[in-house]
């Protein structure tokens, strides 16, 4: 346990500085009251549909930007492990008394860690748009704690995935820009997915942020159903799987 918190401490140090919190929560907070009242007038008086609840624009924005707002912080995840193999940290890590698990397991908390408080922060800061709408109950919050921590573990392992394979800086950011621009635009994290036209639609569902933000949405405003709780297996059995992807190439990796 001394190994692993040791290595907790450490990634928080080093991936965390001043430029990112910044924009970790300056542009979320920026696109929930300005994209949010902005895209209202057009929707005029009408609502966006919730469970059996409907829910003005900016209050449907903010509960989905907590879910987007920790996959942007889970990859950080890989950011450190790109960076420790390109500077040989990796290599002194592992000769010191720390076994290529304990370098894993302190990475998913660090994920899991900034995620949360991530989202807390963004949760925190749209708290005026959900006044009056959001229906905060210990069971709905038990919900969104499970959807955030779930939702780390399956970005932060995408993240590790793609810092395992590829060398080069450009292609890491190439590739992890593009992969979580899909993520965020092909999701019901900015708008419903009812309504969206063919293979669109379907690619929402293919989406696992989709049923993220759909989990958080149904904790934060009370509307669990039957669905919500197929989503959360659905994302318990994606995020197990990738995980143990991430971990079987951290464990083959060649540092």
């Amino acid at each position: 346990m001394n190994a692993v918190a040791t290595l907790i401490y450490r990634n928080l140090v080093a991936s965390i500085d001043k430029v990112f919190l910044i924009w970790q929560i300056v542009f979320p907070i920026v696109y929930i009251f300005i994209a949010g009242y902005s895209y209202s007038a057009l929707l005029g008086d009408q609502g966006v549909a919730v469970g059996n609840t409907s829910v003005p624009y900016p209050a449907y924005l903010a509960a989905g930007m907590v879910g987007f707002n920790m996959m942007n912080s889970s990859t950080a995840a890989g950011s450190i492990i790109w960076n420790d193999r390109r500077n040989g940290m990796l290599k002194q890590i592992l000769v010191m008394p720390f076994a290529r698990m304990h370098y894993i397991i302190g990475n998913i908390v660090t994920i899991m860690l900034m995620g949360l408080a991530s989202a807390g922060l963004i949760l925190l800061a749209g708290s005026p748009t959900l006044v009056g709408t959001a229906q905060p109950t210990l069971l709905g919050s038990l919900y969104v704690l499970y959807a955030l921590l779930v939702g780390a573990i399956f970005f932060g392992s995408i993240a590790v995935i793609i810092s395992t394979r590829l060398k080069s800086s450009e292609g890491f950011n190439v590739i992890v820009n593009s992969v979580f621009l899909f993520f965020s635009f092909v999701s019901s994290a900015f708008y419903p997915a009812q309504g969206i036209p063919g293979l669109l639609g379907a690619a929402f569902y293919v989406n696992p942020l989709t049923y993220i933000v759909d989990i958080t949405r149904a904790g934060i405003f009370n509307q669990v159903t039957f669905f919500t709780n197929v989503e959360v297996g659905i994302i318990a059995a994606v995020s197990a799987g990738t995980f143990a992807l991430a971990t079987r190439s951290i464990l083959r990796m060649k540092v």
